[in-house]
């Protein structure tokens, strides 16, 4: 009798401490496709929803919402080639039923040769905006995207260093809208002689 009422108490142990796991659901995200200002570059909208839902993907709270109906409501929102502004975005969470609305616009993309340098170097001219609204919180997110890093050109020669500084860039707004924290691992001490 007494084996009974210990299997019983575990199985109900069990069913109280999976409750929870299933009352947990994942966040829904509506991506706005990339408003891309740069003329004639077609390889920075796919790198983008690469990238985007690489990051998303990785995470494991959050689920991308893609249909006919997001895009319609995605479509009627659109502020020409800038990214929707903060009531769109709400608009688009409410209507859409979606927690969270990406948007990202990308305005320049290039690498021009650094003068005068005695070294070949090449400085990268990135600029764009991104932009969230998540549902949930009541937040909204905007943040300037830039960069001017500057490299050796001998280093760019092997390959598209400009597509991966954009990917780099899109990985990193995504991650600060989810607010995805890094963990850092502590370096092994080293013992002194």
């Amino acid at each position: 009798m007494r084996k009974m009422y210990r299997y019983l108490l575990i199985a109900v142990l069990a069913l109280c401490l999976s409750i929870p796991a299933l009352a947990a659901e994942a966040a829904t995200i509506a991506l706005v496709p990339l408003i891309n200002n740069v003329q004639g570059d077609e390889i920075a909208n796919q790198l983008f929803y690469k990238s985007a839902i690489g990051a998303i993907n990785a995470q494991q709270d959050y689920t991308i919402v893609d249909n006919d109906q997001i895009t319609a409501i995605i479509e009627a929102n659109k502020n020409g080639n800038k990214v929707p502004s903060e009531a769109a975005l709400k608009k688009i969470v409410s209507e859409g039923k979606v927690d969270i609305v990406i948007a990202v616009q990308l305005d320049e993309l290039h690498d021009d040769p650094v003068f005068p340098s005695g070294e070949r170097y090449v400085k990268l001219t990135l600029r764009g905006k991104a932009v969230a609204y998540n549902g949930i919180t009541g937040k909204y997110y905007q943040h300037q995207i830039f960069s001017d890093t500057e490299i050796d050109e001998t280093l760019t020669s092997r390959w598209d260093w400009v597509h991966e500084e954009w990917e780099r860039a899109v990985r990193r707004e995504i991650n600060r809208i989810l607010q995805v924290k890094k963990v850092m691992v502590d370096a092994p001490k080293m013992s002194k002689l």
